[in-house]
C-alpha cells in the first residue's frame, strides 16, 4: 500500500471519529451532561395528523414535583432541532420543553382533510393538550414559544385554547407566549389576537430582521415600537425595548413588579438583540432573553443564574457535518484505489484554458467575470418568495409552484435557478471552446467528459456507496445521540421515508447542475500552468463568488441601514419581499464552494466529471431537501 493511500485512510479514520466525537460532544450538551431525557415521540392529533416532536424532560420533573412547561414551534422551512438552543437552555434549568415538527414539517404529516384541511396553528394547539397527559408536567404553568412562522402559530394554538376553555375546564391553555422573529397577531378588527385572555406577552425581535415591513409594516425592525401593531400587542406605542411593562401601562416595570404583573396575566415585553432574522437562532443574547421571559411568567423570577451551554451542541453537530464531508471524500479516494474501480481513473486531461500573456490573462478574467454573473442575476427571481403553507392555506406565486411531483417550494426555486444557470453556463463554455479553446487545439478530450460507459457506471456505483456510508452515519448519530449534522441554519437530516420518493425526484437537477460544474470548474476555470492552490481558490470563487458578493451587497447595507438593498423579489412592483430569498441564499453560500472542492478533488484522481458530479448530486441533494417544508400532501 502505498503512502499517499495510507494517508488517505487515515484522513478517513480520524473523520469518522471526528463524526463520533461530534456526536457525543452534542448529546452531552443536549441533555445537560445526562441530566434530560429526550424523548423522540410521534402521536396522533385530534386533526388526524402524525406529529412528531422532540419532549426534553429534566430529571427533576416528578409526579410530586410536576415542572412548567414551554411548547417550541419552529420557523417556516425548519423543524424541531432548529430550537435547539432553546430547548437546551430551558430544559437544564427545570423546563420541560415540547419541540414539535409542525405540520408538514420534518416528520409531522398533514391534518386529515376529514377533519380540519385548514389548520393555522400548525399542530401547536394539539401539542398544548398533549402536555395534559404528562403526570410530571405542570400544566397550569405552560408557555410557548416560536420562531417567525412558529410565533403566529403559537399565538392561533393559544387562542384556540382559550377558546375551548371556555367551554372545557380541561383544556390546557398558555399563560406566557412568545414569538421571536415575528409581531403581535392581530384579530379581524385589529386588536392583539391573546389580548381577551389572562396571557403574558412578548416578543424577541431582531434590530436587522429582514421581515419587519411585513410582519409589523414598518421597513426597519428598530422602529417596531412605533407601529399599530406594537400598539396593539402593548397597549402603548414608543416604549423602551428590553424594559418590562405592564398592559397599557408605560412605565417600566422592576423585575419584581414584572412578575406581579405576570401573575395577572399582564407582562409585556420587546426584547430586540441586535441580530438579523436567522441570527436569532444562534444567540446567547436572544435565548437569554427567552429564559427570561419564561423566568418571569412561569417560575416568579426564581431561577438561579446558570451559564449558556447550547453552543456546545451547535460545536457537536458541526464538527459532525465538517467531518461528514471530509469521511465521504476520503473513502472515495480509498474506493478509487480498488481493482473494481480502478477503470474511471484515466490521466487529467489538460483544460481549456492556458494563460500566456497580458492578453490571455485578460480573456480569461473577462469570461471568469461574465460567468459569475448568471446565478446573483438570477436568484431573487428563480426563488421568489417561497412560501406555501398547505396546513394554513397560504401560497404565495413563484415560478415553480409546488405540486404533487415537486412538493418542495423552497427547493423549487433552486430547482429553477440549477436549470437556468447550468444552461447559460453550457452556452458560455461552448462559445469559449468554439472561438479560443479550439483554436489553440483543444478537443472534445479536453472537456473532461469522455469516460466509457462500464467507466460512468462504475462511477454512480462508487458516488452511491459512499453516499450510503454517508448517511449510514447520520443515522447512528440520530439513533444513538439524538443528532444530526448541523451548524447555525445548516444541516444534514435522516429523511423518512416518503420523502426519499421526493428525493429521487429532485436529485437530477442536482445532477444536470453539478455535472455542468464539474465540466466548466475543472477545465476552463482551472488554469493549465497555475499552481494547485491557485486553482483550487479559483474554483471556490467560480462557485459562489458572483452570489457572495448579492449576499454582502445585501446585508452590509442592512446592517448599516437597517434595509436591504434588494428588498423585493424583481417585476413584483415592490409588493413580495426577498427576505426568504436571502435567507435561503446561507445555504448556497456553503454547500456550493464544499462541492466545489469534492469536484476537484475527483476530477483530479479520476479524470473526469462523473464521480464528482454523481456524490455531489447525492449528498447536496440530501442537504437541500432533509430540512425543508412539504407543500402538498404526498407525506
Amino acid at each position: 500500500m502505498s503512502k499517499k493511500n495510507d494517508g488517505v485512510i487515515k484522513v478517513m479514520i480520524i473523520a469518522l471519529i471526528m463524526i463520533l466525537a461530534g456526536g457525543i460532544i452534542a448529546n452531552i450538551a443536549h441533555t445537560s451532561a445526562g441530566s434530560v431525557k429526550i424523548h423522540d415521540i410521534k402521536y396522533v392529533t385530534g386533526d388526524g395528523a402524525e406529529m412528531r416532536a422532540l419532549l426534553y424532560v429534566p430529571k427533576s420533573a416528578s409526579v410530586a414535583n410536576p415542572a412548567p412547561v414551554v411548547i417550541s414551534c419552529h420557523g417556516y422551512n425548519n423543524t424541531a432541532e432548529v430550537q435547539d438552543l432553546n430547548c437546551v437552555e430551558l430544559s437544564k434549568r427545570g423546563f420541560i420543553v415540547m419541540s414539535i415538527d409542525a405540520y408538514g414539517h420534518g416528520g409531522s404529516t398533514f391534518p386529515d382533510e376529514r377533519i380540519d384541511p385548514i389548520n393555522v396553528d400548525m399542530g401547536t394547539y394539539a401539542a398544548l393538550q398533549y402536555i395534559g397527559t404528562l403526570p410530571y408536567a405542570d400544566s397550569s404553568r405552560v408557555g410557548m414559544v416560536g420562531h417567525s412562522m412558529g410565533g403566529s402559530t403559537i399565538q392561533a394554538g393559544a387562542a384556540k385554547a382559550w377558546q375551548l376553555r371556555e367551554t372545557n375546564p380541561d383544556i390546557v391553555v398558555p399563560i406566557a407566549v412568545l414569538p421571536t422573529s415575528q409581531a403581535f397577531s392581530l384579530d379581524g378588527d385589529g386588536n392583539a389576537l391573546l389580548a381577551p385572555w389572562p396571557i403574558n406577552m412578548g416578543s424577541v425581535y431582531g434590530q436587522f430582521d429582514e421581515w419587519a415591513l411585513s410582519m409589523w409594516g414598518t421597513v426597519k425592525g428598530s422602529d417596531l415600537n412605533t407601529t399599530k401593531i406594537a400598539q396593539a400587542g402593548m397597549g402603548f406605542t414608543d416604549f423602551q425595548y428590553d424594559t418590562y411593562y405592564a398592559y397599557g401601562e408605560k412605565v417600566p416595570l422592576d423585575r419584581a413588579a414584572a412578575v406581579n404583573a405576570a401573575k395577572q396575566g399582564k407582562f409585556r415585553i420587546v426584547y430586540q438583540p441586535p441580530h438579523d432574522h436567522p441570527m436569532i437562532h444562534f444567540s446567547g443574547r436572544a435565548v437569554g432573553n427567552v429564559v427570561d421571559f419564561f423566568d418571569i411568567t412561569l417560575t416568579g423570577g426564581k431561577l438561579a443564574s446558570v451559564p449558556q451551554s447550547w453552543f456546545a451542541k451547535q460545536l457537536g453537530t458541526g464538527i459532525s457535518m465538517i467531518a461528514f464531508f471530509v469521511f465521504i471524500t476520503s473513502l472515495g479516494l480509498v474506493l478509487l484505489k480498488t481493482a473494481y474501480f480502478d477503470a474511471i481513473k484515466q490521466a487529467e486531461p489538460q483544460g481549456l484554458t492556458t494563460v500566456t500573456d497580458g492578453k490571455s490573462r485578460l480573456r480569461y478574467i473577462i469570461i471568469f467575470i461574465i460567468g459569475l454573473i448568471p446565478a446573483p442575476l438570477l436568484y431573487n427571481w428563480a426563488v421568489g418568495y417561497s412560501i406555501d403553507i398547505l396546513s394554513s392555506g397560504r401560497a404565495v406565486k413563484i415560478l415553480m409552484p409546488a405540486s404533487a411531483v415537486f412538493p418542495l417550494p423552497c427547493v423549487n426555486g433552486i430547482f429553477v435557478l440549477n436549470f437556468l444557470t447550468g444552461i447559460i453556463t453550457v452556452a458560455l463554455y461552448l462559445f469559449v471552446f468554439k472561438v479560443f479553446a479550439k483554436k489553440a487545439g483543444c478537443t472534445f478530450e479536453n472537456m473532461g467528459i469522455k469516460l466509457s460507459g462500464q467507466g460512468v457506471f462504475r462511477a454512480a456505483v462508487l458516488a452511491v456507496c459512499v453516499f450510503a456510508a454517508g448517511y449510514f452515519m447520520l443515522t447512528f448519530c440520530d439513533y444513538f445521540f439524538k443528532t444530526d449534522f448541523r451548524f447555525f441554519t445548516l444541516s444534514i437530516k435522516t429523511l423518512t421515508p416518503p420523502k426519499w420518493s421526493i428525493y429521487l425526484r429532485y436529485l437530477p437537477s442536482f445532477l444536470f447542475f453539478f455535472l455542468v460544474s464539474a465540466m466548466s470548474q475543472n477545465t476552463f476555470t482551472r488554469i493549465n500552468n497555475q499552481k494547485e492552490g491557485i486553482n483550487i481558490l479559483l474554483i471556490v470563487i467560480a462557485s459562489f463568488g458572483g452570489l457572495l458578493v448579492l449576499h454582502l451587497i445585501d446585508y452590509i447595507a442592512l446592517m448599516n441601514t437597517g434595509v436591504k438593498v434588494f428588498q423585493f423579489i424583481p417585476f413584483t412592483g415592490g409588493k413580495i419581499t426577498a427576505a426568504l430569498a436571502g435567507v435561503l441564499l446561507w445555504g448556497l453560500l456553503f454547500i456550493l464552494p464544499v462541492a466545489a472542492v469534492v469536484s476537484r478533488i475527483f476530477f483530479r484522481a479520476t479524470g473526469s466529471i462523473w464521480t464528482g458530479a454523481f456524490i455531489n448530486a447525492l449528498v447536496v441533494t440530501l442537504f437541500a431537501i432533509s430540512n425543508t417544508v412539504v407543500a402538498a400532501r404526498v407525506i
